[in-house]
């Protein structure tokens, strides 16, 4: 007795659903590697910031110093921060989203830029708990959007800031106090129609 062998028609069907396995199987993976990034970068920014404030050089007498390559010959980066090659006074995480670590006469800090992507939105609600967590060891934290795709400083705009504990009163915003409502606020107001988009954590 012969045998039938499969139709095309059957064989079109299993490949098509091989295909579509495969699929939800690349997505899910994808999905939890971008979790794992984000609970690699809280943990990296946490460090960083600790280390930040506890190094706290001289502050400058005037303008503007960065310490981001002293956190590094300091051995003060955490695992998922490095500093640049090209540019020694700023570093970068696992995203490959810059930071700085700053200091003014009055105040150090540290500065992120967020790329502006899909996953923006994300990395920002991720990078404000971190900050939410640390609010009885900062003075604020806030954003700046630059609206043009060129070098012109001006285009920088639009700030918004929360305060931390001790230096939050009853007509401030809080970043304790901060709700998802508010994190989404700040997030979508600096990404939204915007080139580039920076948040600022400072203490005394």
């Amino acid at each position: 007795m012969q045998e039938k062998g499969r139709s095309m028609v059957e064989m079109l069907g299993v490949l098509a659903i091989i295909g579509v396995l495969s699929v939800g199987a690349m997505s899910g993976y994808a999905k939890a590697m971008f979790k794992y990034k984000l609970n690699k970068q809280a943990e990296a920014m946490t460090i960083l910031l600790n280390n930040a404030i506890q190094l706290q050089p001289n502050p400058p007498e005037t303008g503007l110093v960065f310490y981001s390559e002293l956190l590094s010959k300091l051995n003060l980066l955490p695992d998922g921060i490095k500093l640049s090659k090209v540019e020694t006074d700023y570093l970068s995480d696992i995203f490959d989203n810059r930071i700085w670590y700053f200091a003014y006469p009055t105040n150090y800090g540290i500065g992120y830029e967020l790329n502006v992507s899909r996953d923006g939105r994300e990395i920002c609600q991720n990078l404000i708990n971190v900050y939410k967590q640390n609010a009885d060891i900062l003075r604020s934290i806030s954003t700046d959007r630059f609206y043009t795709d060129d070098n012109d400083e001006s285009g920088w705009g639009d700030s918004n800031r929360f305060y931390g504990k001790d230096y939050c009163s009853k007509s401030d915003k809080c970043i304790a106090n901060m709700t998802l409502d508010d994190i989404d606020t700040l997030c979508n107001s600096c990404l939204e129609d915007s080139v580039r988009c920076r948040f600022y954590a400072t203490w005394q």
